[in-house]
């Protein structure tokens, strides 16, 4: 988070450095028609985009999907189905804590692999995939 902040800063400086360039083009209009004004005015633009860009967008997209990946979690969980009393699944074990299953806390992946939910939830805040065969849960 301390990156995303410092590179704030700095996209900031650079948007000062800009809209100084743009006070001097409309102070001095006779500046802006060279050609090499232009062309430093064009580089300053595109480079404070890209450092926007690398500095906080970039940074602040991980945070947001580290973020979506913990506490999303447990919803994606809740919304897997649960076992019927009488599937054979419950007599098996966890993979994850290696207890055995009981009705109330057992969730079905799309694969087919039955956890306890709180398991599940764990699991998935590493890993998107299915703790036993790898299979991608969600999307």
């Amino acid at each position: 988070m301390l990156r995303v902040c410092l590179g704030g800063c700095v996209v900031i400086y650079l948007i000062s450095v800009d809209a100084l360039l743009l006070h001097v083009a409309i102070s001095h209009p006779h500046v802006v028609l060279r050609a090499e004004f232009m062309a430093r005015c064009m580089c300053l633009v595109f480079q404070t985009y890209l450092q926007a860009w690398v500095l906080v967008a970039q940074p602040l997209q991980r945070v947001v999907d580290s973020l979506q990946k913990h506490y999303g979690a447990a919803g994606r969980v809740m919304s897997l189905p649960r076992l019927k009393l009488d599937d054979r699944r419950l007599e098996d074990r966890c993979a994850v804590c290696w207890t055995d299953m009981d009705a109330d806390s057992a969730r079905l992946t799309p694969c087919g692999h039955v956890f306890h939910g709180k398991c599940l939830e764990l699991s998935l805040r590493v890993s998107r995939d299915c703790p036993l065969c790898r299979r991608q849960l969600f999307r």
